[in-house]
């Protein structure tokens, strides 16, 4: 990808300079340092959810635009995002596009872009990175192999969960699912009616089901169909505190830890990201 961005800069005014990650982390200290260098300022992420993320990190709260090279295997932000998805074609795009302001979502000091989860979902993917190994294993099918992999050992996990000026409430998940973008989990619909745009994040519960009924859920869940499903609960807001007395796997646009405490917030029209223009 370096070769196509120097040639799509080569005849340009514009000025540019293109930074390796070394290491994990590496993408937030790179953007961050970039931001507090130049005032007038467009870093583009060229890699995966996870490069994505860091790079959001570094960004958020600086106003510095961001454009997104999606060159992972899941690459599912820009599916909420972007018309033109191919990478090499959006280097041509992206300099002369516009930004837009977009919601921001945030688990206690960290910002997240797209969507977050607790639970079954987080276990698959730490198994899913090891399928992604393999040659020939698409973001998707690592998935469903990951899927698989996490049903031997199935967990449920205890949540105490409070929506902002509801009750509080405690209940055994499969998972729970905090949406501002629609897609994870290399292009599975989590979430189909997330707006990045429109100042509430989607929450899901999913109830703690016997095996059989998870594989009747995720063809469903793989299609956005499973909203009707009486084991989902869908709550559209823009705060909610999730506690447990045994931590629980978070996964954060594919970044995962272990919390046992998280307050999760959607932060309104928070961040600028370059978008090319859509087709009439």
């Amino acid at each position: 990808m370096a070769e196509k961005i120097q040639a799509a800069f080569k005849n340009s005014s514009d000025s540019y300079e293109i930074k390796i990650t070394e290491r994990p982390g590496h993408g937030e200290v790179l953007a961050r340092e970039a931001a507090q260098s130049l005032k007038h300022l467009r870093v583009y992420s060229v890699g995966g959810d996870g490069t994505l993320n860091e790079v959001v990190n570094g960004l958020a709260g600086t106003g510095v635009e961001l454009g997104i090279i999606p060159c992972g295997s899941g690459n599912d932000t820009v599916r909420s995002l972007y018309a033109e998805t191919d990478p090499v074609r959006l280097i041509e795009l992206l300099p002369d596009a516009p930004s837009e302001m977009v919601d921001l979502g945030k688990i206690n000091s960290r910002y997240f872009l797209n969507i977050a989860s607790i639970g079954f979902d987080a276990e698959v993917v730490l198994k899913s990175r090891l399928f992604r190994r393999f040659p020939l294993v698409s973001g998707s099918m690592a998935y469903i192999l990951g899927v698989l992999a996490t049903l031997i050992r199935l967990k449920k996990y205890r949540l105490r969960i409070t929506y902002k000026d509801l009750h509080q409430k405690e209940k055994d998940v499969l998972l729970a699912i905090f949406a501002n973008g629609s897609f994870y989990g290399g292009g599975m619909k989590s979430a189909p009616r997330a707006k990045m745009n429109d100042g509430l994040l989607d929450f899901y519960e999913v109830e703690a089901v016997p095996r059989r009924t998870i594989f009747r859920f995720f063809p469903r869940f793989k299609k956005g169909e499973h909203e009707s499903m009486k084991e989902v609960t869908l709550y559209r807001g823009t705060q909610v505190v999730i506690e447990s007395d045994t931590p629980f796997p978070m996964n954060m646009d594919g970044e995962i830890t272990m919390e046992s405490r998280v307050a999760i917030e959607i932060l309104p029209h928070a961040f600028k990201i370059i978008v090319p223009q859509r087709p009439n």
